[in-house]
């Protein structure tokens, strides 16, 4: 018996067993496959680290994370709807992979509501969106099992790119309550501007510090102290000047008792000069020192030298507001991934760091430490003495400038046996009369035995640069509603958290700081740029100073003709027009010169655009013309054969 069905029963039964084969599918998707990704972004910014996963994993007690989000905002800012999305969907890959250990709770917070209440008492910020004044929330609350807070007061779509970043730090402040100690002796006003204060500005510190507050302990020491506290993990000092000897005497026997340092000092530091202070006068010395320290440890810094670089150098505008004149500035260098030892943990996975007018470290031949390069200039770099950057002028430096083809070495770490800087025992003691009361103390420190020669090897981290400390150099701070928000530009922060990570033995976020920088500069174009300078430089600048000799020329004739007779005779006036032809003739020069200068670029601007919205196009229609033709040669031939 044969069984006929009509065309419309079988498009029927067709279109149901695509319904149920769908359903099935997506079923089979949602149960087998819920933690399956795949990311084909070249970074892989989409997918969890293994730090992460090694955070994770650590994880002993329960963690409760209480993501607030108003779904108000992103029905009214739909990019910030997209962000919460991704939050949520983060959220919950971290709690999947925690394996129990992270609770999740996401809630609305609605206005007049407990949630609402709740989220206020943690410190989440509310949003107004309107005049009624009922506000929105988009933030995120954790809590351990002992009671300790951590927030994230409200995402912003500015640190999509810093999201695991900040996620993942958060869990490891709750899931490791001890956090290391920093110790800090400083120079510069990383904990604020004091003479800002003074004039009634607010005390705001640099965006590095309030991560390192975030991060780790962090306890003041002045630059005038005679013991570090027993309980400091490691030591960072910042631009040191004319140090005493009882405090040189602290750091030495600090470090040869096993504890760590991280040193920033500054043969130019602009930071120094642009804050000036009680301890900064405006006139003092802005270049700082540690020789006597170095010396014992192995390593020196080039007295009053700046390592510039002309192929790592930031282009800036050396003219003025209105008359742009774009050059590269060899004091200020944007390092990338050529510059960073990719062999050692603290500058690995950097993809930035952005420094102005650094120094350069060198071994001492006979040094028993073992010296590491971690920062370093390219080999078209020159040593050039920190004078002329006090008042540089950029267009010159990059005239005068001479490549050593040598490597500088900006930033380094020191490791090995090491004996004192103090060989003929510890300084006498200076007591003040004020101090009277700390006389026992202060003998007591001084009268404790002396460490010769290192317990253990020392371990330290030299920076000759304390600039990429310097906001301005490195990240971008806006003010939300009141709260600071810092998004950076390149990884300078990550950097000083890598090398405190690594010196107190804790690297659980090595592996995801660097991940949010995703800056990826058009090197073709910067190449060309450049080499397009240094061919048309010198052209460039005897038609400027030509140009600005003949407008000076100019204006001297017509004031001198003026103040003689109050008018312009007819010399002057052949004289004033045959100055203008040269001036209009200059200048007709120099934009000849400066468009030679933008040819490559301007033809390879053509081709990439040429190549994103033509080629493509073309290409299909090539492909359907040939597509086409072989199809009607095949029916021509079924054709003639039938």
């Amino acid at each position: 018996m044969t069984l006929h069905l009509s065309r419309r029963a079988i498009a029927f039964t067709s279109l149901l067993a695509a319904v149920v084969l769908f359903l099935a599918v997506n079923v089979i998707a949602s149960n087998w496959l819920a933690e399956t990704r795949i990311d084909l972004t070249q970074r892989g910014l989409y997918t969890l680290s293994s730090a992460t996963r090694a955070v994770l994993a650590k994880i002993d007690e329960p963690i409760t994370l209480r993501f607030y989000y108003s779904p108000q905002l992103g029905r009214e800012i739909p990019t910030y709807g997209v962000f919460a999305d991704r939050v949520r969907e983060m959220l919950q890959e971290y709690a999947v992979l925690a394996k129990g250990k992270i609770v999740l709770r996401i809630l609305d917070p609605e206005p007049f509501s407990p949630v609402e209440d709740r989220a206020v008492a943690f410190g989440l910020q509310g949003v107004p969106l309107d005049q009624s004044g009922e506000k929105v929330y988009f933030g995120l609350a954790g809590t351990n099992s002992t009671d300790d807070q951590a927030i994230i007061s409200f995402f912003q779509p500015d640190r999509e790119r810093f999201l695991e970043y900040d996620l993942t730090k958060l869990i490891v402040g709750l899931a490791n309550p001890h956090k290391a100690v920093v110790g800090l002796a400083t120079q510069l006003p990383l904990e604020g501007d004091l003479m800002a204060a003074m004039q009634g500005r607010p005390l705001v510190p640099y965006v590095v510090l309030d991560q390192l507050r975030q991060l780790y302990t962090v306890k003041s020491l002045g630059t005038d102290f005679d013991k570090v506290p027993g309980d400091v993990d490691v030591l960072m000092l910042v631009q040191p000047q004319n140090l005493s000897d009882k405090t040189l005497y602290a750091i030495d026997q600090f470090v040869l008792k096993g504890g760590r340092a991280l040193v920033f000092v500054d043969p130019d530091s602009e930071t120094q000069r642009l804050h000036p202070s009680q301890l900064n006068p405006p006139d003092a010395p802005n270049d700082g020192n540690l020789d006597k320290l170095f010396t014992a440890w192995g390593l020196r810094m080039v007295p009053k030298t700046v390592a510039a670089d002309r192929a790592d150098a930031q282009r800036v505008n050396a003219g003025t507001a209105t008359d742009i004149e774009p050059v590269d500035y060899v004091g200020w260098l944007t390092l990338k991934a050529d510059n960073f030892n990719r062999d050692n943990p603290i500058t690995a996975d950097l993809s930035q760091i952005d420094v102005g007018t650094p120094g350069i470290l060198e071994k001492i031949a006979s040094a028993k430490t073992t010296f590491t390069p971690l920062i370093t200039t390219s080999a078209d770099s020159m040593a050039i003495p920190a004078d002329k950057f006090q008042t540089p002028d950029p267009a010159a430096l990059l005239a005068d400038f001479k490549p050593s083809g040598k490597k500088f070495v900006i930033a380094a770490q020191v490791t090995g046996p090491a004996t004192t800087a103090f060989p003929n025992g510890p300084p006498k003691s200076s007591l003040d009369k004020t101090a009277v009361a700390d006389k026992t103390d202060k003998k007591d420190d001084m009268a404790s035995p002396q460490v010769k020669v290192a317990a253990k090897p020392i371990d330290i981290v030299a920076v000759a640069d304390t600039d990429i400390l310097d906001d301005r150099f490195w990240v971008q701070v806006r003010n939300f509603f009141g709260q600071r928000v810092a998004v950076p530009t390149a990884s300078n922060g990550d950097f000083v958290t890598d090398a405190i990570d690594v010196l107190a033995g804790g690297s659980d976020l090595i592996g995801l700081r660097t991940r949010g920088t995703a800056v990826r500069p058009f090197v073709l174009v910067q190449d060309i740029q450049r080499a397009a300078d240094e061919r048309y430089q010198a052209n460039e600048k005897a038609l400027e100073d030509k140009l600005k000799d003949t407008e000076q020329k100019l204006k001297d004739l017509r004031d001198k003709g003026a103040r003689a007779t109050g008018t312009v005779d007819a010399a002057q006036n052949e004289a004033i027009e045959n100055f203008r032809a040269q001036l209009l003739a200059t200048r007709r020069q120099l934009r000849q010169v400066q468009l030679a200068e933008r040819e490559n670029i301007d033809r390879l601007r053509s081709w990439i655009e040429f190549f994103s919205i033509g080629f493509i196009p073309i290409l299909v229609a090539v492909a359907a013309v040939m597509i086409g033709a072989v199809r009607m040669r095949h029916r021509q031939r079924r054709a003639t054969v039938g």
